[in-house]
């Protein structure tokens, strides 16, 4: 039978609760996986077919198992269980969900804004056009940062992919790693004129990344980051010789 739903999670629920049965005893054949759509715009919803699947019967063994076969195999330890492999499409439809809990929540906050997804090997962008960059940003950067951590656990709970999602708002991004690039050859020629070690505020993962390899090529600083996030730090401090 067809079935129509919000999501696929959704229409397989829905189907198992019609026919009574678990989802290991039935067939579900994805015929559309639906949209989730962006601010209640393009939502389309997805349809799947279910089938109950045929029983097998057990067919039981020629000669019994010997007491010493049986033994031996309970103390053998069990063999590991491998994982399914996550398909393409559960991937794109989680991140379709990302989308849409982002969506949610700056509508909530009343920022009206488009989102539009792109992905670039393991990092995932999530590009909001808006009007409202300053309140979607916030201080440094810490709406904007704030809203990523969240979205990053919301799909690490959909998906067992290693993807990093970024969020990003009027080239935010590419303008911050311009400012931090320049703050780190500053701060570490100081640390040198003044022969001191230098510590710059707490800042998320991705940008003390961006501290470290703008001065990876200087052999006359190291820099190593201290603290716990989201307090964690980047120290420049002079290399002894």
């Amino acid at each position: 039978m067809k079935i129509s739903a919000p999501t696929v999670t959704k229409a397989i629920e829905q189907g198992l609760n019609t026919l009574g049965k678990t989802r290991e005893e039935v067939e579900v054949n994805v015929l559309d996986e639906g949209k989730k759509g962006f601010l209640g715009f393009g939502k389309k919803d997805a349809v799947i077919e279910m089938a109950v699947k045929e029983e097998v019967k057990k067919v039981p063994a020629s000669k019994p198992v010997p007491v010493q076969a049986e033994v031996k195999a309970k103390k053998t330890a069990p063999a590991a269980v491998k994982k399914p492999i996550e398909t393409q499409a559960q991937t794109e439809q989680a991140l379709r969900e990302v989308g849409g809990y982002l969506a949610e929540i700056t509508k909530k906050m009343g920022i009206e804004a488009q989102i539009d997804v792109t992905i670039e090997r393991r990092d995932v962008y999530y590009n909001f056009a808006t009007q409202q960059e300053g309140l979607l940003i916030g201080k440094h950067g810490k709406t904007l940062n704030a809203l990523q951590l969240l979205a990053q656990n919301y799909f690490d709970k959909l998906s067992r992919r290693h993807l990093a999602i970024v969020l990003d708002v009027a080239d935010y991004r590419k303008r911050r790693e311009e400012t931090l690039t320049y703050l780190a050859k500053k701060v570490g020629y100081d640390a040198l004129e003044q022969r001191k070690r230098m510590e710059l505020d707490p800042m998320p993962a991705y940008e003390r990344k961006i501290i470290h390899a703008a001065l990876a090529d200087n052999p006359k600083l190291k820099t190593y980051s201290r603290g716990s996030d989201p307090r964690r730090y980047v120290v420049i401090e002079p290399v002894r010789r």
